[in-house]
């Protein structure tokens, strides 16, 4: 099979405002004459490679890779290839992500996961979650994933974003049990390697809020799986008044402290979402041969033995024993 184009070669023209220049060469060593190098050397080395059969060598899709690495070739390359290879060993998270699939838009419609309509005093987009709002007996760890890589899919077509990152606040609040136990320690391992080390995204901020103190452990093994530098960015706060001292309170939600309300916020959201639909069910198309195919159809994972696995892995699933007990213990 002949390498097929998807979107085709461009003649890059910057339209970023000067401070989002000004950021992009500070942090990204990205100036004009080495990022036109830097597009074609990435461009010249996908057309080698004889496994990739579809691609966009469009400049936005390029550039999201070379601005992840600050716009080290090879290192772009590497995750544009692991990128190319995630989506199509698990396609069940990669596939069909669509704001119209009814599940996938309910979770939006129940504030699971929605992006805040205003910037933070950094400039960048605020991924916003509630965990209490995701039912484990209705939907299924293939629509979290999905629900988060359709958010990460559709960030990462606003160029501002590429450059900037993004910032996170997380509410843990009545994040219970049953949500943690669909997931299996080697499937943890995954989907965080799949969001820190195969997405194109710089995770510059996350602020987890209102984390149950039977979720510590949990928490611990979790911040384990993560690069040292993501962990230095991760902040566990106790409430409001410890997140406002690094978020504006004002982009939040009203229930949090801001201007507008979560239905407000979702439904701008939603707009968002509806306008990259197409740019993000075209990049199913993307192809590459030569990869490990999910094991079992229905659950479209690969489920080899993680280094995780084996103490960390038991040790978790103890941890998760033990403590169901005692929630259940204190609700008697």
């Amino acid at each position: 099979m002949k390498q097929e184009i998807l979107r085709g070669e461009d003649n890059y023209s910057c339209t970023l405002s000067q401070e989002v220049q000004d950021i992009a060469k500070k942090e990204l060593q990205e100036e004009g004459k080495s990022r036109k190098k830097a597009i074609n050397d990435v461009r010249r080395w996908v057309k080698s490679q004889s496994h990739i059969k579809r691609v966009r060598l469009d400049s936005s899709f390029i550039l999201r890779f070379l601005r992840m690495q600050k716009f080290e070739t090879n290192a772009a390359c590497d995750i544009l290839e692991k990128y190319l290879t995630m989506r199509c060993q698990h396609p069940a998270w990669f596939h069909n992500l669509d704001c119209r699939d009814p599940h996938l838009s309910e979770l939006v419609d129940l504030g699971y996961l929605f992006v805040l309509p205003d910037r933070d005093e950094h400039g960048r987009r605020v991924i916003f979650s509630r965990a209490s709002t995701f039912d484990a007996s209705r939907f299924t760890t293939s629509d979290m994933m999905r629900a988060h890589i359709m958010t990460f899919e559709t960030l990462l077509n606003d160029e501002e974003n590429q450059v900037r990152g993004f910032t996170y606040v997380l509410d843990e609040k009545a994040i219970c049990w049953s949500q943690l136990s669909l997931w299996t320690p080697s499937e943890i391992s995954k989907a965080f390697s799949c969001c820190e080390r195969a997405l194109p995204m710089r995770h510059k901020e996350i602020h987890l809020i209102n984390l149950p103190w039977t979720m510590n452990l949990i928490f611990q093994f979790a911040k384990g799986l993560l690069s040292g530098k993501i962990q230095k960015r991760l902040q566990s706060h106790s409430g409001l008044d410890s997140l406002a001292k690094e978020v504006n309170q004002k982009i939040l939600p009203s229930e949090y402290g801001g201007n507008r309300s979560t239905r407000e916020c979702i439904d701008l959201w939603k707009a968002e979402l509806e306008k990259s639909r197409s740019s993000l069910l075209e990049l199913d198309s993307l192809k590459v041969t030569g990869v490990e195919l999910p094991v079992n159809p229905q659950l479209q994972l690969v489920r080899k033995k993680s280094r995780h696995d084996s103490s960390n892995g038991s040790e978790l699933m103890g941890v998760v024993g033990s403590m169901r007990n005692m929630e259940f213990t204190s609700e008697q």
